[in-house]
C-alpha cells in the first residue's frame, strides 16, 4: 500500500540516531541474567522441597512458613526467567538447557555420577541432600523444558 504522505528525501524521525536493535547485547544480558537467577531458584526450590518433607516427620514442629516461603521465592525466580523470554528468548532457552534439561538427562543416564558430583559441591550436607532429592524427582528436567518452551514460544511469537 503506498504511503499517503511520503517523507522528504533524507528525512528521519526525531531520535532515530539513538535507536539500535541491540540484539546481541540483549541476548548476552538476558543469557547472563537467566544463568544467574535459575540456579538460585533451584536452590530455593530444593531447600523448600526438603523442608516440606519434614512436615510429615515432625508434624506441627516443622518450619512450614520457612519452606513455603522458599518455594514461593523459587517460583517467583522461575517466573522472572520465563518472563525474560519476552526480552531475550535465547537467555531463557539457554538457562533452561544448562540448569534443567541437561542435568535432568545426565542424571537419568548416570545417576551415581550425579550423586558424586553434587557431593563434591562446596555446600552443606542438608543442601547436598536437598539438591539430590530434587534432581532425583525429575523437577530440573520439568523446569528446564518449561523454560525452553517459554523461550521457544517467545521466539515464534516475534516472527
Amino acid at each position: 500500500m503506498p504511503e499517503k504522505f511520503p517523507s522528504p528525501a533524507g528525512w528521519t524521525p526525531p531520535g532515530a540516531q539513538f535507536r539500535s536493535s541491540g540484539g546481541v547485547s540483549r541476548t548476552v544480558t538476558g543469557t547472563l541474567v537467566g544463568l544467574i537467577i535459575t540456579p538460585v531458584g533451584i536452590a530455593f526450590a530444593a531447600r523448600g522441597a526438603a523442608g516440606t518433607r519434614q512436615w510429615t516427620i515432625l508434624g506441627d514442629f516443622a518450619d512450614r512458613v520457612g519452606s513455603t516461603f522458599e518455594i514461593i521465592i523459587a517460583a517467583a525466580l522461575f517466573l522472572i526467567v520465563a518472563a525474560l523470554a519476552a526480552y531475550a528468548p535465547a537467555g531463557t532457552i539457554i538457562a533452561g538447557l544448562v540448569w534443567g534439561v541437561l542435568p535432568g538427562i545426565i542424571h537419568f543416564i548416570f545417576p551415581d555420577d550425579t550423586f558424586r558430583l553434587i557431593g563434591d559441591l562446596p555446600l552443606s550436607d542438608d543442601m547436598h541432600v536437598a539438591l539430590f532429592q530434587w534432581l532425583q524427582t525429575g523437577f530440573p528436567l520439568i523446569v528446564g523444558i518449561l523454560l525452553v518452551g517459554a523461550g521457544a514460544a517467545a521466539t515464534f511469537r516475534r516472527r
